[in-house]
């Protein structure tokens, strides 16, 4: 049934796609970027072909797999702000980082989670075993989800499905607050005794999931914060008063480069656009201070270069 509907929808031979889902480990270029902090992360970019049916999946099939309200990242509507927004009351807060997240999640758990999650799907109560093994090599590369495939941040949220609803019973339970941005997990709370005992708990919690399996911390990167100090969540700083920052050294580039935009090539200008973007969906006030300085003429082709 699956293979027939890529036909149709996609306007492809069903003999193309068979071929495409049993070799699609083969349709993945490879290659490093540069980590912010150290090292390289591999991405694994699919091919044109093997892209544009990933796209499908993810906007047709995995979209009505469940995700609870504690994942934050890779949903419609909501953005980095809003994960860090949850915690702007607390006092204090740890955050657990998972380890290889996206390799971790292996293609006997999108095998499970396609068994249990396709009745949400209309149509897919009606799938074969056949039809599940082809989305899965579709999804998959070697075994795993990677980073680079449309299909990877939709079906990490519903393979964490249970992980967030076991967690988030957990921190009601000690009146934390719990969110999950892809692989950070934050707790946060108004005294420091409510979270001791968090990471273990975390641990636990992990090691006892039967989807997916393969999930652990990295110890390494285990971070607490408190309202004394810097707490950054996902490139948001929470200031001292509870609100939204992007932190006084990225507005001290944007400025000078709102400053220099008209002598900026067109890829600077670009990326200036996309920053100012960002900075307004997290402190717009410091978008009104730009414009007090330099105009409002400046900012508003800061913002929309194509036009200047």
């Amino acid at each position: 049934m699956l293979i027939e509907l890529l036909s149709q929808r996609l306007l492809l031979p069903e003999k193309y796609i068979s071929n495409l889902a049993a070799g699609a480990s083969h349709h993945y270029k490879t290659y490093y970027v540069s980590k912010r902090r150290g090292g390289a992360r591999l991405i694994e970019h699919p091919s044109k072909q093997l892209k544009a049916v990933q796209r499908w999946l993810a906007a047709n099939i995995i979209c009505h797999f469940p995700v609870h309200a504690a994942a934050t990242a890779y949903k419609s509507g909501v953005n980095i702000a809003d994960n860090a927004r949850r915690h702007a009351s607390s006092s204090f807060l740890v955050r657990i980082d998972l380890q290889d997240f996206f390799p971790s999640l292996r293609a006997v758990d999108v095998k499970r989670l396609a068994e249990t999650s396709l009745v949400f799907v209309p149509g897919g109560g009606q799938w074969s075993s056949d039809n599940i093994d082809v989305f899965v090599c579709l999804s998959c590369k070697d075994g795993r989800l990677t980073i680079g495939a449309p299909t990877s941040p939709p079906l990490c949220n519903a393979l964490c499905y249970h992980l967030d609803l076991q967690l988030t019973a957990f921190a009601q339970q000690r009146e934390l607050t719990y969110s999950r941005y892809a692989d950070d997990l934050v707790f946060s709370a108004r005294a420091p005794d409510q979270l001791r005992g968090v990471p273990a708990q975390v641990a636990a919690t992990l090691e006892n999931l039967e989807v997916p399996r393969g999930l652990k911390i990295n110890t390494s990167k285990t971070w607490h914060a408190s309202r004394r100090g810097r707490r950054k969540l996902t490139g948001v700083v929470i200031t001292s008063d509870g609100k939204l920052s992007v932190g006084r050294q990225l507005k001290r580039r944007l400025r000078t480069l709102v400053y220099r935009h008209y002598t900026l090539d067109k890829t600077q200008q670009k990326n200036l656009a996309g920053w100012l973007a960002h900075v307004r969906s997290i402190e717009p006030e410091f978008i009104n201070s730009l414009i007090l300085k330099y105009g409002a003429d400046r900012v508003v082709d800061a913002m929309q270069p194509h036009s200047g």
